[in-house]
């Protein structure tokens, strides 16, 4: 397990950046948070980790429904940019959908590590960053 994670939470939802930066904090974790209100903005901060100008994130808590760029664009534009194919971080779609649609089609994007359904739970914080190296 990795001691200390950069996280990334891409998400317009106020209350659940809220909510997920208090589950960090009870877990006692330092990880680095970074939050993002739609996916526009966190491909940004992503080709400049692609690149070295920024940490690269471990994780990835991506919603689907966003203003500017939604999270299914986002895994779209994401791909364009690893021409390289560089580790990308441990992606988990992160939706108050619980539409089959969503979930199936989570399942045709490989870099999708796991689809959850809001709100996390810390324990399903935990085994997630206890996964890491």
């Amino acid at each position: 397990m990795k001691d200390k994670a950069t996280v990334c939470v891409i998400d317009d939802d106020e209350i659940f950046q809220f909510i997920t930066k208090k589950s960090f904090e009870r877990l006692h974790r330092n990880d680095d948070l970074l939050f993002f209100q739609n996916g526009e903005d966190a491909l940004t901060y992503m080709k400049g980790a692609l690149t070295g100008d920024n940490p690269k994130p471990d994780v990835i808590f991506l919603d689907i429904n966003m203003p500017i760029m939604d999270g299914w664009d986002f895994l779209n534009e994401l791909q364009k940019l690893n021409q390289t194919n560089a580790a990308l971080p441990n992606i988990y779609m992160v939706s108050s959908s619980i539409d089959d649609k969503d979930l199936i089609k989570s399942k045709s994007f490989p870099i999708i590590t796991d689809y959850i359904v809001k709100p996390i739970k810390d324990v399903n914080i935990k085994e997630i960053l206890n996964g890491l190296n």
